[in-house]
């Protein structure tokens, strides 16, 4: 009997709908935290156990090494696949995976607690950035706040699963401008590097074109899921107002649709889940957990039981730190913009642009408008409502749109509108980095009676490239980081556009038929209600990340097209840090793309590889 399968057996004997006897919303986020901070630490010990460098017996077999073929810095997105498909690729090749967190816990596996997972200091990496002038005005400090998944599986462990691919013409610029005409990273020949991953079992798989655009037996299962509270409503009326709907992963992107996401059997699909756990593990990758790489030529991490050893690799070193993590291993190790480098008396090996391109998408917050049903963690979370979430993949995302603005250059779909339907309750601003005495003021009292709610997410394309560079020597320090948000003339009017289509959807539609949520929001008080210059005001308060940042090492710019960094031996970065330009979409589906690709580069270097002996010392 499986794990689901008892749960639910057990929960069947209960009474229907037993209540927990506390305030819902506070006790599900107290215990999400307790939960994961204890599996944490229970995980490092059972590490320490399992890997203890000085009792070489305990160690697994295909670990008792100090040389390796291939050595992958990160086991998130892009390195648990790409570690698995070289591992797979030859028996004969020896490879270790170097992953600063952990095994991910069983309740990042479980798709209704994606809202929570995204700030758990047990397994996630934190970054601020600095002020921002034009954004996240009701942000702590006026900073936005990112986060990353510190575990297998990287933030495919925490994050809302969305399998989002962009739009083809950003793929056709990647090849034209970024790489001058390079072929292989046109959307024609990356297309099959999608469907290579993809099981798709999504909204549109019953469509006749469905395998033209979608990969089927892959080891990544697309899949929709039956909790989308509001989403018909939603998708009515933008039929009602004449969008389109269709498959934006498939010949147009300019439509409206219900969600794909990357879940199986009702489970969140993380790459460590689809690649390694699930599908068999390689009997020649080595997994070292708790293990910080700090420099790549002076070849140290840390593992957190203080020992320190030294590993080589003789053919390759591939980082998949992540667009952070990456771009601050280089710069740490003397690759990066020179006179940055100098300024923190880091000898330079070689001078690249590794930071300088930064881009991320920023979104705002549309609503609430006050309609049922939505995710309400007063009346829907109980005992009952368990097996629902372990059965079926739930998260309070309700259908989406692409659109085209006025404003968008070159000529094609630019935002990208979310619907989500959500409670108004106490809680809410805890996720979204919000100064809290603002929310409580502007939703009194309506957030202390857990009213049902619907808001809009609406993310603008991105424009401005910005810049993330190491902060100090210290590893274990920060980059700065600043992204820049809405400094482009065109920005604030782009996303009022988008703020206005959303409104109308609500406003002026027979399917949903409900009004903007009357109370200003604090701040915006002096403007006319609704007009273009408070529609304004409220962007420039409620904006914010969705934790898309790619670019801190561009293709063409830092490595080139197979993904090896310029005139370092031995040395390739693969993860979302490569992408030279965001797509229109979530970044999930083409970081995995990516890794798909640049596997196939390391495997077709394998015979023709020779030894660069480089090493790292991790303690």
């Amino acid at each position: 009997m499986s794990l689901v399968d008892s749960v639910n057996t057990i929960l069947r004997a209960l009474p229907s709908r037993w209540p927990i006897p506390l305030p819902s919303s506070v006790f599900a986020l107290t215990f999400v935290t307790l939960a994961i901070n204890s599996w944490v630490e229970f995980d490092r010990g059972q590490d320490l156990t399992v890997n203890n460098e000085l009792l070489a017996l305990s160690q697994d077999l295909k670990c008792r090494f100090t040389t390796f073929d291939y050595i992958v810095v990160g086991g998130g997105a892009a390195g648990m696949v790409v570690a698995t498909r070289i591992a797979n690729a030859s028996s004969s090749n020896r490879i270790l995976l170097l992953e600063a967190g952990g095994e991910p816990s069983v309740l990042n596996d479980i798709p209704a607690l994606c809202g929570a997972l995204q700030n758990q200091p047990g397994n996630t990496w934190f970054y601020n950035s600095t002020p921002q002038a034009n954004a996240c005005q009701n942000c702590d400090g006026q900073k936005v706040m990112t986060t990353r998944g510190k575990m297998l599986g990287g933030s495919t462990s925490t994050n809302f699963m969305m399998y989002v691919r962009g739009n083809k013409e950003d793929f056709n610029r990647w090849s034209t401008e970024d790489l001058g005409g390079d072929p292989q990273w046109n959307y024609e020949n990356l297309l099959p590097y999608f469907k290579k991953s993809e099981d798709y079992n999504g909204v549109w798989a019953n469509e006749p074109d469905a395998l033209e655009y979608h990969g089927k037996g892959g080891l990544l299962n697309v899949a929709t899921y039956d909790f989308q509270p509001g989403a018909d409503e939603f998708l009515a009326a933008a039929k009602e107002k004449g969008y389109t709907m269709g498959d934006y992963n498939g010949a147009n992107q300019e439509v409206f649709s219900k969600i794909d996401l990357t879940t199986q059997d009702g489970w969140r699909e993380s790459t460590y889940r689809a690649f390694y756990r699930d599908t068999g593990k390689p009997s020649n990758l080595c997994i070292k957990k708790y293990a910080h790489v700090t420099k790549v030529f002076s070849n140290h991490f840390r593992q957190r039981h203080g020992l320190t050893r030294t590993v080589t690799a003789t053919k390759e070193i591939i980082l998949s730190a992540g667009t952070f993590e990456s771009a601050k291993l280089l710069m740490l190790s003397g690759v990066g913009p020179a006179n940055h480098l100098a300024s923190l008396n880091i000898p330079l090996v070689k001078d690249l642009p590794v930071g300088e391109n930064i881009e991320d998408h920023v979104t705002t917050l549309v609503g609430p408008f006050l309609k049922s049903p939505s995710a309400n963690p007063s009346r829907d979370i109980n005992i009952q409502a368990a097996s629902s979430f372990l059965t079926n993949a739930s998260t309070p995302l309700a259908g989406q749109g692409f659109l085209k603005s006025p404003f968008a250059q070159p000529n094609y779909a630019d935002l990208h509108l979310i619907h989500a339907a959500f409670a108004l309750f106490p809680e809410l601003s805890l996720g979204l980095n919000l100064i809290v005495d603002i929310l409580e003021r502007w939703f009194e009292p309506y957030q202390k009676l857990y009213i049902d709610a619907r808001f809009g997410l609406v993310t603008l394309g991105a424009r401005n490239p910005s810049e993330n560079v190491a902060g100090s020597t210290n590893p274990y320090d920060n980059p700065i980081m600043d992204p820049q948000y809405l400094t482009h003339p065109d920005d604030i009017e782009t996303m009022l556009y988008g703020f206005k289509q959303f409104v109308d959807l609500y406003e002026n539609t027979a399917a949903l038929n409900t009004t903007l949520f009357p109370k200003p929001v604090p701040g915006c008080e002096n403007q006319v209600f609704k007009s273009d210059e408070y529609y304004k005001c409220v962007i420039r308060m409620f904006s914010f990340t969705l934790y898309h940042h790619v670019g801190s090492c561009a293709l063409g710019k830092v490595v080139d097209n197979q993904l090896r960094v310029m005139g370092i031996d031995g040395l390739r970065v693969i993860d979302a840090s490569v992408i030279p330009r965001l797509p229109n979409g979530n970044t999930q589906a083409a970081t995995t793309m990516i890794a798909e690709k640049g596997s196939d580069f390391i495997i077709s270097d394998m015979k023709a590889s020779t030894p660069v002996l480089r090493r790292f010392r991790f303690f």
